[in-house]
């Protein structure tokens, strides 16, 4: 175990010691919305606890970095996508589908470096206790963010897991960051799943977890009293009294791509990140569990841990926006989808395109003219996101960005730039989006008689 800062350590446990010395009360009707507490007569073992602010990078006595895949139809995790930064934040690395830099290879089926994302496994064995990760989540559809513990037992064909993914609303059919997911596993087919409304189970009027602030998520396994406690900051999201895990397991911390899009939507972006702060386990006192010893089947080499801290850079919404990795061939995998108005008799390829000499200083850009249109949706975009748009662009043209809910059939919120320049100019603008905001889109179009080209484009979250 790293305890390379120990203030930290006795701060963050702190917490914890308030909820140990309660723990002599009768707690046992704790119920979603409660602050987090021990049920009755339970202790934490401080003794053996775990604690990890990556302050050093990933430790290679704690962890091993995956390199495998499950689920099929994506590139699985890989260590490429595990960095850190100087000041200790684990950076786990999510390449969406319209990743085109062919910098990494998948070790799933799918090969070429999209749906490749980035999962640590503890070394070390765990049982019932308190789990918590300080974290915010890759903040995009498509990939699930995920902390779990995991065990697989093939005699008998045990699945003791316990699961905290997002986005939520699987079971509802519409992926939001609104919803979270709690799921605890004896067997594939034994377990008991929960699509939590955050804001609802902890009576705020709303929460998206993907608005970029630090959060705690975390769970309390009681393995002798069958109970498993959900929370978030520290409340009491959900509990489970079914198919309690009892076998010793690993941690998993990381980001995945599920081959449903059922299940956390479609990855239509290209590539964000999750940051993880720290990672706490305390084991609980006197509690029952089965001596196991779970395989690992995919990991990286010694060699391929991250040995240099890494700047996290600003992550672009828009996919693409300097329009370098995008050609009639592929667009379709770019972000970007190019048409044209219904008025317009020309083929979509002659007024909707990309030349690799249309951009800045005859690098690639995008030109659009007559009846052309170039357009690409920003999904996750919840009340009271702030983003700045910026571009580069010349000639004759709009640019407009309108905000939906569920349904594009009707918007939320228009704003519109108009572009009017012989020569490259900069537009900017600063958006926040509107109640009942799901998604945005950015729309590129002209009119018959004009044409606008345009480079640089980007939409960043504040």
């Amino acid at each position: 175990m790293k305890i390379k800062n120990l203030a930290i350590l006795l701060m963050v446990f702190s917490v914890s010691l308030v909820s140990c010395n309660k723990s002599k009360d009768t707690n046992k009707n704790l119920k979603q919305g409660d602050t987090l507490d021990l049920i009755n007569n339970v202790e934490l073992d401080y003794d053996n606890a775990f604690f990890d602010d990556f302050s050093n990078g990933v430790n290679h006595d704690n962890w091993y970095i995956g390199n495998q895949a499950w689920g099929g139809s994506n590139g699985g995790v890989i260590p490429e996508n595990v960095s850190y930064t100087d000041d200790g934040i684990l950076l786990l690395r999510g390449n969406g589908g319209y990743y085109q830099q062919n910098e990494l290879t998948g070790v799933g089926d799918v090969k070429d470096g999209r749906y490749t994302g980035a999962a640590l496994i503890s070394k070390f064995l765990v049982q019932s206790g308190r789990y918590e990760i300080k974290m915010k989540v890759l903040p995009r559809l498509g990939a699930c963010t995920a902390f779990w513990t995991y065990a697989y037992e093939f005699t008998n064909e045990l699945n003791h897991e316990i699961d905290i993914e997002l986005p939520g609303g699987n079971q509802s059919g519409v992926p939001t960051f609104e919803k979270l997911l709690n799921t605890n596993y004896h067997k594939e087919n034994r377990s008991h799943s929960q699509d939590i409304k955050v804001a609802d189970a902890l009576k705020m009027q709303e929460l998206y977890l993907n608005d970029g602030e630090w959060h705690t998520f975390g769970f309390d396994w009681y393995s002798s009293e069958e109970k498993i406690i959900y929370y978030i900051d520290n409340k009491i999201t959900a509990i489970s009294e079914n198919f309690i895990p009892y076998l010793q397991c690993r941690l998993w911390i990381g980001v995945w791509f599920p081959v449903s899009s059922g299940f956390v939507g479609q990855a239509e972006f290209e590539t964000d990140y999750m940051q993880v702060d720290y990672v706490k386990y305390i084991p609980f006192k006197n509690q029952k569990f089965e001596v196991f010893n779970p395989s690992v089947n995919g990991y990286a080499n010694d060699n391929q841990y991250p040995t240099i801290p890494q700047t996290l850079q600003t992550v672009n919404k828009l996919a693409n926006g300097t329009f370098e990795y995008v050609s009639p061939d592929n667009a379709h995998f770019s972000g970007w989808i190019l048409d044209r108005y219904l008025d317009e008799d020309k083929p979509v390829e002659q007024v909707c395109y990309f030349d690799n000499t249309a951009g800045i200083n005859n690098s690639h850009g995008l030109v659009i003219k007559d009846g052309g249109v170039a357009s690409q949706d920003v999904d996750a975009v919840y009340h009271g996101f702030e983003h700045d748009l910026s571009f580069k662009a010349k000639g004759k043209g709009t640019v407009i960005i309108t905000y939906y809910s569920t349904s594009t059939t009707s918007s939320l919120l228009r704003k519109t730039i108009n572009v009017e320049s012989e020569e490259f100019e900069t537009y900017t603008l600063n958006l926040t989006a509107p109640e009942q905001s799901q998604m945005l889109r950015v729309e590129i179009d002209t009119f018959n008689g004009s044409t606008i080209q345009v480079d640089d484009i980007s939409l960043i979250q504040k």
